[in-house]
């Protein structure tokens, strides 16, 4: 049980070092920059970008990849099939149900995942998105789902379990509905690029880039079927800073919970349990107690117009940006709290 604020000896919890092994382990961010110069969206140079890179690409503007897209359907004859959603509300989902829509695809359901401590904000945009874009959304609670598989586990592995539930759920949604194709906003920043692209040299002996954005991955949900069930991953080739200038480009306005986010540096929320320490035991009191102070922190952080999150059981408070007024903002806050 948490009881107070008042010994944090460290307020500031800066974490960097692993991210960037992950980052460039797995993300192809550096090796993915779009260049969308034919829609006048700028990016900044990258000075790791060599000639090489740039021409593994296969594609220098918004068009190329558009032209990719399509060509992925029809070589797979799905382009007139229907899309299920796996719509969370945020910039990625939001971006990707966006070139979608602009491709003239067929989404026929969002399906928005939620859970007990899930942040409001989520699902008021997904209510937007499915307003603004007329696509009908489901609204599927998987707390209990949660709470079972959870179960024993470490703070380490929340966001797998809970991506895992979401993805087993999302197929067997699609799979009632007789659709096959479940899209997601996963961008170059996603540990499952790397599973894509090995998935692309089993099948043509390297990565094809270009081939990059619909594939059966994962697997597992394709075994014994008579069709493949495919991801289409629209996002899964742009940086970080493609899928902000492609999200000005279509005018979306995202309204955040003002958490920190679960890459220092990249501003992507998802909800407070990814707050638990990594050694922490999960359990639903655990979960009630991240809810409860995360959401008064990112209440004071939105009012100030800053990110903040608070990681249990260990206490720790974390800001965006990193500055001594708003540590004491949140500490003030909490102090008394029980």
């Amino acid at each position: 049980m948490v009881s107070n604020f008042k010994n944090i000896k460290n307020p500031y919890y800066f974490n960097t070092l692993p991210f960037f092994i992950i980052h460039f382990q797995f993300s192809l961010g550096v090796i993915f920059s779009l260049l969308f110069n034919q829609y006048h969206i700028s990016l900044p140079k990258n000075k790791n970008d060599s000639r090489k890179t740039k021409n593994k690409r296969k594609f220098n503007n918004l068009y190329e990849l558009k032209r990719d897209i399509i060509e992925q359907f029809k070589e797979k004859d799905v382009l007139d099939e229907g899309i299920v959603v796996m719509a969370s509300g945020g910039k990625d989902s939001s971006t990707a149900i966006a070139l979608a829509k602009d491709l003239g695809l067929n989404i026929e359901y969002l399906i928005h995942f939620y859970h007990r401590w899930s942040w409001d904000v989520s699902k008021k945009m997904v209510e937007k998105l499915s307003k603004k874009f007329d696509i009908p959304a489901i609204y599927y609670d998987i707390t209990d789902e949660l709470l079972k598989r959870t179960k024993g586990a470490k703070g380490s592995s929340i966001c797998r379990i809970c991506k895992n539930i979401m993805k087993d759920k999302a197929v067997d949604i699609a799979k009632e509905k007789g659709i096959r194709i479940i899209m997601t906003g996963d961008s170059a920043l996603e540990k499952v690029s790397g599973a894509v692209m090995n998935y692309l040299r089993d099948v043509y002996g390297e990565v094809v880039y270009n081939r990059m954005e619909l594939t059966p991955v994962p697997q597992k949900y394709s075994k014994g079927k008579d069709k493949e069930v495919l991801f289409f991953r629209p996002l899964i080739r742009l940086a970080f800073e493609d899928v902000l200038n492609l999200m000005d480009y279509y005018n979306l306005k995202i309204e955040r919970a003002c958490e920190v986010g679960d890459k220092i540096g990249f501003w992507r929320e998802g909800c407070c349990l990814q707050y638990a320490d990594e050694n922490s035991q999960l359990d639903e009191n655990l979960f009630n107690e991240l809810y409860k102070y995360n959401k008064i922190a990112t209440e004071i952080a939105k009012r100030h117009g800053f990110r903040a999150s608070i990681k249990l059981p260990s206490k720790k408070i974390i800001v965006v940006p990193k500055k001594g007024e708003y540590i004491n903002l949140i500490k003030n806050a909490l102090r008394d709290i029980k």
